[in-house]
């Protein structure tokens, strides 16, 4: 596939800034393509030329969101020793909590989570987008450090989840179940909580 020229990516993102902008201000059922395609000053015809209906829209607002944490870069590379893991993990968790503790990043989620209660047909693009998305990254980072004998993580996505979920709760319990504006956890906390983690994946007698 010959890859987009600017002016078809422009064109892709000006219907995805309309989407975003229209899911977030009367919610994911109420938003109709017709709203979006005269919000993006754009035909129908144009809008399924480049997305096939309002979930791949959705799909791709959370993709974009992501995209910002650069979370794929950080399997490129993979640690050669335990405290570059560390610090890896580290990273990872204060891009994570720092960017979706945002007003608008936490607006997403509250959106995707009311939307795909009431749509089943949204829960499957929901877990591909974000949670599988966050559980892939990790989960691969897991196994090149496992690989390595960095650690012992003999199944790669339980040890994934036992580290996304904890980073997660910052998110759950103090951004989107919270009263405050949250504030992100500091680096002292994360650090914390990595090192825990590393605990349960560790070789005998090696420590972070």
């Amino acid at each position: 596939m010959a890859p987009e020229t600017p002016r078809a990516r422009a064109k892709r993102q000006q219907i995805l800034t309309a989407a975003r902008t229209l899911f977030l201000s009367q919610g994911y059922a109420r938003t109709s393509t017709d709203a979006i395609t005269e919000a993006a000053s754009v035909s129908k015809q144009t809008l399924y030329a480049y997305y096939r209906g309002k979930s791949e829209l959705l799909a791709a607002t959370v993709a974009q969101e992501l995209s910002a944490l650069d979370l794929g870069g950080r399997v490129q590379d993979p640690p050669a020793t335990l405290p570059e893991l560390r610090a890896r993990l580290l990273a990872f968790a204060g891009a994570v909590t720092g960017h979706l503790l945002e007003p608008d990043a936490l607006a997403l989620l509250r959106l995707l989570i009311g939307e795909a209660i009431h749509l089943p047909e949204l829960r499957a693009t929901l877990r591909e987008a974000f949670p599988a998305r966050l559980l892939g990254v990790t989960e691969g980072l897991l196994r090149e450090a496992h690989g390595r004998g960095l650690i012992y993580a003999p199944d790669p996505h339980l040890s994934a989840r036992m580290f996304v979920g904890p980073v997660m709760s910052f998110v759950a319990l103090d951004g989107l179940f919270g009263d405050a504006p949250p504030q992100p956890p500091g680096e002292a906390a994360l650090a914390t909580l990595i090192d825990l983690f590393l605990r349960t994946v560790s070789v005998k007698g090696e420590a972070p």
